[in-house]
């Protein structure tokens, strides 16, 4: 007995498609390598006297040129302590050696030990590409509420040379 063409190509189909979804292609890696084009089916059903074929071709590859490493992103350090933002920036694959700290107000002298001291202003601004080369620099208050303080940059108004005593 001869199977019918009819039912064959349904079933035919059936069982590529489901190859192809067994294959892999067109899913995401997770990492930075750009994943293959997903297969492609065509199928061509011929009159009910000839049998159906059915072509498939295989999955694009990927060029052999590395992709380039993205840059990291500025993380939102504001409010942090500068000892956080060391930890945050080692969680991030990021080396803490490229924070400067600055003290927030040209009347403070930044102590040798400003690990509590709160983190007032960052630049590069939070969000922003942060190239390898690129130095962060962190404002610093020792009480967070003096970051919002400032005569003219200065924390205590009679260390402001423009305001009048």
């Amino acid at each position: 007995m001869v199977p019918n063409p009819r039912c064959l190509a349904p079933s035919v189909l059936v069982g590529v498609l489901a190859l192809a979804g067994c294959s892999g292609g067109g899913t995401q890696t997770g990492d930075a390598t750009p994943a293959t084009a997903p297969a492609t089916v065509a199928t061509t059903t011929a009159p009910a006297t000839a049998p159906a074929t059915t072509t498939t071709t295989a999955p694009a590859t990927a060029s052999t040129a590395p992709a380039p490493t993205p840059d990291a992103v500025m993380p939102a350090l504001h409010s942090r302590t500068y000892e956080q933002a060391r930890t945050d920036f080692s969680r991030q694959d990021l080396s803490p050696a490229r924070l400067t700290a600055a003290a927030q107000h040209k009347d403070v002298t930044l102590p040798r030990d400003h690990d509590d001291w709160y983190i007032c202003d960052s630049s590069p601004r939070p969000g922003a590409p942060l190239p390898a080369t690129t130095t962060v620099t962190v404002r610093l208050a020792q009480d967070f509420s003096d970051c919002t303080t400032s005569f003219n940059g200065y924390l205590y108004e009679e260390n402001d040379p423009s305001s009048a005593s």
